[in-house]
C-alpha cells in the first residue's frame, strides 16, 4: 500500500493506492474519489480484532467519533481511493508499531491502515475534559493512522521530564509515553476570566506532541456542554 498527502496544508487530501485485498478504514463521508475496483462496507467501531464491534462503536462515540466506519477494500490491483477531511487543514501521518502508540483527541481521527487499532480510553477528570472531552482514542498496533486538523500541524518533541503547555482545543495527537494534566493557566480567578485562559493541559515528556494552529469553532453553548460531558 502506498499513500500520499496532496494539497496541504490547507485543503489536504489523502490518496491511497491499494493492491488486491488491501483496505483502509476511514471516517464516514470522507471519500472524495475512488476507482471502480474498490468495494465499500460499513462496520461498527474501529477495532480490527478485539472485542464486540457494536460495543466498539459505542465507545467510539464516547471518543467524539462516529459509531460506524467505512472500509474501502481493493478487489484488484492498482486501485485508488482519495479521502478528504471535513475541516480546512493539514493531514497528520502517525506511524504506530511495537512500543510506539499515540493518543488522538476528539475529532482528530480520519483513517487507519494495516494492523493498527484505535481503542477508546478514559482520560480522567483531570485529563482532557476542559475542551476536548473525557475520552481519547488510543492508536496502537502496526500501521499508519491519519489525523485531520483545523489549520496547520505543529510538531514538538519533549525530552524526559520536559513540560509544555497547550490549550487542548488545539491538541491533535501525542505519544502515549507523554503524561498530561489539566492545570490552571493563571494564578488568580480574575486573570483567568479576563484573559480567557482558564485551564490548559500540561504535557510532560518524553514523547511527541502534535497540535493545530486553529481551534475549530464550536456549535454554540449546547454543543459545548455536550462536548464537556463526553
Amino acid at each position: 500500500m502506498e499513500f500520499r498527502v496532496n494539497h496541504s496544508p490547507v485543503f489536504s487530501t489523502l490518496e491511497l493506492n491499494l493492491s488486491l485485498g488491501e483496505f483502509v478504514v476511514a471516517q464516514p463521508n470522507s471519500m472524495l474519489t475512488m476507482t471502480g475496483g474498490i468495494s465499500i462496507s460499513a462496520r461498527a467501531g474501529r477495532q480490527e480484532s478485539r472485542g464486540n464491534r457494536w460495543f466498539s462503536g459505542l465507545k467510539s462515540m464516547l471518543g467524539g467519533e462516529s459509531f460506524f466506519t467505512a472500509e474501502f477494500r481493493a478487489k484488484s490491483d492498482n486501485q485508488t481511493v482519495t479521502l478528504a477531511p471535513e475541516s480546512y487543514g493539514d493531514i497528520l501521518v502517525l506511524e504506530v508499531g511495537e512500543g510506539v502508540g499515540f493518543f488522538l483527541t476528539r475529532g482528530s481521527y480520519l483513517a487507519n491502515t494495516g494492523e493498527s487499532e484505535l481503542l477508546t480510553k478514559y482520560g480522567g477528570l483531570k485529563g482532557l475534559m476542559s475542551k476536548k472531552g473525557l475520552f481519547l482514542m488510543h492508536a496502537v498496533g502496526s500501521g499508519q493512522v491519519f489525523c485531520q486538523s483545523y489549520g496547520a500541524v505543529v510538531h514538538r518533541q519533549l525530552d524526559a521530564e520536559e513540560s509544555f503547555f497547550v490549550d487542548n482545543r488545539f491538541m491533535v495527537a501525542f505519544s502515549d509515553t507523554v503524561t498530561y494534566k489539566l492545570v490552571k493557566a493563571t494564578e488568580s480567578v480574575k486573570d483567568s476570566l479576563l484573559s480567557g485562559e482558564g485551564l490548559v493541559n500540561r504535557y510532560t515528556g518524553p514523547g511527541h506532541l502534535y497540535y493545530q494552529t486553529r481551534g475549530k469553532p464550536t456549535g454554540g453553548i449546547l454543543s459545548a456542554i455536550v462536548d464537556a460531558a463526553m
